[in-house]
């Protein structure tokens, strides 16, 4: 278009304005310096756009965004991942529109530039690549991915892990998650457990159970729900030696991941604790022993006794634990209605709150005789979900 420069101008004096002014107002130019395909603004759209960057103007970031990706195509991609990369407070959304946009439009040629970014020496530019690789991966990128999972900065490291490549069926991408498994990084580590338990392989279970001795709780804990969410009944001894751990999160994690198994090891477990002296462990048997009602036929009537424990928090965790796992068929609503006249008023909230779904049939009736409580706390539960079931 004549006087592109002039028009370029312009747009950008629109964008210093973060949004002040209507966009309508700038669109038609934009629009035309897009269809100009005029790549002798690109020097200059780079100026702008590290400009608005540098201002934290992420108004003026999106326009010359697109508009650099309007024109220069899938050559403008770097430059948007870099930008992607500044944390301006926004949502991104109009940005990686542009990204995904620019990946999907010569997949080949995307690749092509992610990857070179992966092989830079710098770590900010290796960070942006290996974070958009996971739109163009394959799986022969595992030895670049390796490489990266060895490198210095603990956030390549941890782009590595979270773009391997299917580690459930991939064998060398899988061996990159289990060796993050002992990253020194918190992060790295993190993200390696919950890739290993979104596996479901038998060997995840091994790595993990090896990785239930680290030093900080916080890890053993994670480690232990992602023993629980892969279900296999071989992760049952470590999750058994976890219960006896010295934090008391840890041993919550691991009871709750042996309520998600449901091997007759674990349940016995479960059983032991559930008729134990101490009311919290109880209580928190009870949450985990639900998961086991489906699976084990011992689980039910526990469960039920458990619905009767002396202790009132025990009574309302076995309501919670229900209603977490129960199909809603009204099975449990003996032990439910029974809990409606409880003398505990925490305990008659906690039935206002699960009463829909564990005794469907009954629900109405129940919650209206709640909505009079004189307990005001139960009252407004029951009020509560009234309302809900009359929308």
């Amino acid at each position: 278009m004549p006087h592109s420069g002039a028009a370029l101008e312009s747009v950008i004096e629109h964008g210093a304005q973060q949004g002040a002014l209507d966009y309508e107002e700038i669109a038609p130019t934009v629009e035309a310096l897009v269809d100009s395909g005029d790549l002798t603004l690109v020097p200059r759209l780079h100026e702008a756009l590290e400009r608005f960057l540098d201002d934290g103007n992420f108004y003026g970031r999106d326009i010359i965004a697109g508009l650099l990706a309007g024109i220069a195509g899938v050559a403008a991609l770097p430059a948007l991942l870099l930008a992607a990369d500044r944390d301006l407070g926004d949502d991104q959304d109009g940005l990686q529109s542009d990204i995904d946009g620019l990946l999907a439009e010569d997949p080949a040629a995307a690749r092509r530039i992610v990857l070179d970014l992966v092989r830079a020496d710098a770590p900010h530019r290796r960070r942006v690549g290996l974070l958009a690789l996971g739109a163009v991966a394959e799986p022969g990128d595992a030895a670049l991915l390796a490489e990266a999972a060895g490198h210095t900065d603990p956030e390549i490291r941890l782009m590595a892990v979270e773009t391997v490549v299917d580690p459930a069926r991939d064998d060398r991408a899988f061996g990159i998650v289990r060796a993050a498994l002992h990253d020194a990084d918190e992060h790295v580590a993190t993200a390696a457990i919950n890739r290993l338990a979104a596996t479901g392989r038998p060997a995840a279970v091994a790595a993990l159970a090896a990785a239930t001795t680290h030093d900080d709780p916080r890890m053993r804990a994670r480690t232990a729900y992602a023993l629980g969410r892969l279900g296999d009944p071989s992760a049952t001894p470590a999750l058994l030696a976890l219960l006896h751990d010295a934090d008391r999160h840890v041993r919550d994690q691991a009871r709750d991941a042996l309520g998600g198994i449901g091997a007759p090891a674990a349940v016995d477990a479960l059983l032991a604790e559930a008729t134990g002296d101490d009311p919290y462990r109880r209580a928190q048997a009870a949450k985990a022993l639900a998961k086991a009602a489906d699976t084990d036929p011992r689980a039910a009537p526990h469960l039920t006794r458990l619905a009767r424990d002396p202790d009132p928090t025990v009574r309302a965790a076995t309501l919670s634990g229900l209603a977490t796992v129960a199909d809603g068929s009204s099975r449990w609503a003996g032990p439910v209605t029974e809990l409606a006249d409880d003398p505990d008023p925490a305990v008659r909230q906690r039935v206002a709150f699960v009463v829909g779904h564990l005794a469907p049939e009954e629900a109405e009736t129940l919650l209206r005789r709640l909505a009079e409580d004189p307990v005001a706390t139960v009252r407004q539960a029951a009020a509560g979900r009234l309302n809900r079931m009359a929308r």
